[in-house]
């Protein structure tokens, strides 16, 4: 016998394997069927869609493309150790997408827990109470007082003084915060810093500034009195006062000197490293403009000399009087026969009356003693000097006398012996000024004072070569205003955004 099967068997065998070849693809049409009843269903309930296809050109007749499906591995099922192994963790899952999940956002850095803080030395302070007003622990003050005491030595910290200090707010004690450094700088060349070590204690270093010379100029313009407008100008008041001393000798300051006039002073500045002025300057030349002439003056030594001033021809501008004794703005009376204006009769002026605020310094017109320093009657009070047997001069209705000037007192030609006030029979502030020849008063501005000095000999090339020096620097010198070093902002106890850079000294 053999193993083929019986006709009937092969018959049912070719059936069985055309139905298993076919029954895919009755499936997929199937499923094609029920997809387009679907659609047509879905497009009749619409009417706008309905309306819309009706509206369409037809297409053109062709035949069914045929469906042809191909075998493909079905993908594994995800199991469950998968899912616990954590395969898809972080990752979401919509429809056949993955979502990568959305990137971290970096925390914001934590403030910083360091701040600066300025102290000011009240009366009776000290800096380790200052430092216990602030909550600085017992050790660490003690520690700072001392190490600063040893900079400092015996001078001790004058009233006013700030004190610079870094600090830093520890975590694990919020209100007992910790000193970085301290630094006071009682002079502008000295600065005295105590700095706390990585080990907790402090060290004490002194840092000193190099000093040096720097030339600026300041130009303004006369608002009032000429002292007054050069200060608002940014010029000192001492190279001020220098400045109308000299110019005194050759300006007749109510005839000549008006009001929008300019003028020009060079300075010579003491300067630290770091641009703090020790010295706010020195009068090394001035310009004053007037209506039809310029006046100059230049600060010049001789040889085994002093310091003076003198104008670009080389003559010292020293005179026997000054023209006048102050820097007045106004001459409201002259020498003479005039009525009184209190009085009310007429009556000889013996001197010559100058209008000027309450307060303006008056000078010494010349080299002299104090014959007199007091209260004198109608002309209040009142400071004679006696410049020689023959010659003296007088000065009325002060508010006040000068510093040290009282009778039997020698008084330098320039030097203030009083100020400007309203005292006696006065009708507001002004200076009575008077000159006396032989005892008999005469007028000031009649009189004629010679010329001193002039330079001459081994002095003059070198003169002469200064005098060009300080011509020019007048004109192209840096204005003070522009080179001066701006204040630095006042500091503050709050902590900064930012961490802050500890530094303890400031320099070079």
């Amino acid at each position: 016998m053999t193993d083929f099967p019986s006709p009937s068997d092969r018959s049912k065998s070719a059936k069985s394997v055309a139905f298993a070849l076919f029954r895919p693809v009755l499936f997929a049409i199937g499923i094609i069927a029920l997809a387009l009843g679907g659609l047509v269903l879905t497009h009749r309930s619409n009417p706008e869609i309905a309306t819309a296809q009706k509206q369409l050109p037809a297409p053109p007749a062709t035949a069914p493309a045929p469906i042809v499906l191909v075998d493909s591995e079905p993908a594994p099922p995800v199991t469950s150790a998968e899912l616990k192994d954590g395969a898809f963790k972080g990752l979401e899952l919509k429809g056949f997408q993955m979502k990568p999940p959305d990137p971290a956002t970096d925390p914001e850095p934590p403030a910083s827990d360091r701040y600066e803080l300025t102290l000011r030395l009240e009366r009776g302070d000290t800096v380790e109470k200052m430092l216990a007003d602030i909550d600085v622990p017992d050790a660490d003050r003690k520690q700072i007082a001392e190490k600063l005491q040893t900079l400092l030595k015996k001078k001790k910290l004058a009233t006013g003084e700030t004190i610079e200090l870094l600090m830093q707010t520890m975590p694990e004690q919020p209100d007992a915060p910790r000193v970085l450094s301290l630094s006071v700088r009682p002079q502008p060349e000295r600065e005295y810093i105590v700095s706390r070590k990585d080990d907790g204690s402090y060290d004490a270093e002194e840092k000193i500034y190099k000093v040096s010379p720097r030339i600026v100029r300041v130009e303004g313009e006369r608002d009032g009195s000429l002292q007054q407008s050069g200060i608002k100008a940014g010029a000192p008041s001492a190279a001020m006062v220098e400045f109308i001393r000299a110019m005194s000798y050759d300006v007749d300051f109510q005839r000549e000197l008006k009001q929008g006039q300019k003028f020009t002073v060079l300075l010579e500045q003491l300067v630290t490293s770091d641009g703090l002025v020790t010295h706010p300057g020195r009068l090394l030349a001035g310009e004053l403009r007037l209506l039809k002439r310029t006046v100059t003056v230049i600060r010049f030594r001789p040889q085994g000399g002093a310091d003076g001033f003198y104008n670009p021809q080389g003559e010292s501008v020293v005179r026997s009087f000054l023209r006048t004794p102050m820097d007045a703005s106004k001459l409201t009376s002259r020498f003479g026969m005039r009525e009184h204006p209190i009085l009310g009769f007429s009556a000889l002026h013996a001197g010559v009356d100058f209008s000027a605020a309450s307060g303006t310094p008056i000078l010494a017109a010349g080299t002299g003693k104090v014959a007199m320093a007091g209260y004198n009657g109608g002309y209040g009070l009142y400071v004679k000097l006696q410049h020689t047997q023959d010659v003296a001069t007088a000065y009325a209705h002060m508010s006040r006398l000068g510093p040290g000037i009282k009778p039997g007192v020698s008084v330098r030609q320039g030097q203030v012996i009083g100020f400007v006030g309203s005292t006696g029979m006065s009708t507001g502030p002004h200076l009575h000024y008077e000159f006396h020849r032989g005892g008999r008063a005469v007028n000031p501005l009649a009189q004629k004072f010679a010329m001193r000095a002039t330079v001459g000999g081994k002095d003059l090339a070198r003169f002469q070569a200064l005098s060009r020096q300080y011509l020019n620097q007048m004109k192209n010198a840096p204005a003070a205003a522009d080179v001066n070093a701006k204040p630095p902002p006042p500091k503050t106890s709050q902590a900064p955004k930012d961490p802050a850079t500890p530094q303890v000294a400031r320099g070079d």
